[in-house]
């Protein structure tokens, strides 16, 4: 409905047939002009056009007024759900560690594995990955007298390695004792085979 029509509406342009229904709905607009300056305690003397502006300014204050205080009552439920969405998060952030640990060894064991196939021109990753994997059972999770099982992941094929997934402590164990790999990897290329 077109706010000019809707006699509810501070934009209403009386209308009728008749000048008598044409009166009626002005002095009905006109009313309802005054009781709704005289509800939001302002003045309501003047002529209809004058009381008209005075209503459609305060209710432009108002309509502000009413996103404003949306926005505040949006922004304390966004408070609320903000710290709902931390709570939830405290178990994601005890396993950032985990899951940093975790793409540092793959992205090391990835970056090993093409320095090794491009050293010597070969798709097999099998003397690479039993090399890693000594390395890793003696000197990372293990030692030479108490090797531990590990074995480095890789697809299908066995052309190349797969994403590392540990447990926590395995992980901080691998982080803590990286150097060993490290400088297995990153040697010359021929002295990175398991002697």
């Amino acid at each position: 409905m077109a706010r000019e029509s809707n006699i509810y509406n501070v934009e209403y342009v009386p209308t009728g047939e008749t000048d008598e229904e044409k009166l009626s709905s002005l002095s009905f607009f006109s009313n309802l002009i005054a009781s709704e300056l005289q509800l939001r305690k302002l003045q309501h003397h003047g002529t209809l056009d004058e009381r008209r502006e005075r209503l459609r300014k305060f209710l432009q204050v108002e309509e502000k007024l009413l996103l404003i205080a949306q926005a505040i009552a949006r922004g304390q439920e966004g408070k609320e759900a903000a710290l709902m969405l931390i709570i939830q998060a405290i178990p994601c952030i005890m396993h950032l560690e985990n899951r940093v640990g975790e793409k540092l060894i793959t992205v090391l064991l990835v970056m090993g594995a093409e320095n090794f196939r491009t050293a010597r021109g070969i798709k097999s990753l099998k003397r690479y990955c039993n090399s890693i994997a000594h390395i890793v059972k003696t000197k990372i999770l293990g030692t030479v007298i108490r090797p531990k099982q590990w074995k480095v992941p890789v697809d299908d094929s066995g052309n190349s390695i797969s994403k590392v997934s540990l447990s926590n402590k395995k992980t901080r164990e691998f982080i803590d004792n990286i150097e060993a790999l490290v400088n297995h990897i990153f040697l010359l290329p021929e002295h990175t085979e398991q002697k």
